[in-house]
């Protein structure tokens, strides 16, 4: 079976490094870089909104 696809969101290459040692090969990762603004509010309302105008951009889920 082939592993799933995560569609990774980030322009920090440290993190997209971490993320792939971290998940292995348990997972098709593909990542982009997107210049998206940040809200102020709690961790979980920036998330969910980084990420519904990340998916909108890219068209398909993150």
């Amino acid at each position: 079976m082939a592993p799933k696809q995560l569609n990774f969101i980030t322009g920090n290459k440290n993190k997209l490094t971490e993320v792939k040692a971290i998940l292995g090969d348990t997972v098709d990762l593909q990542s982009q870089s997107l210049d998206l603004v940040e809200i102020q509010g709690t961790i979980e309302e920036i998330s969910a909104d980084k990420c519904r105008r990340a998916a909108d951009i890219v068209c398909f889920t993150v």
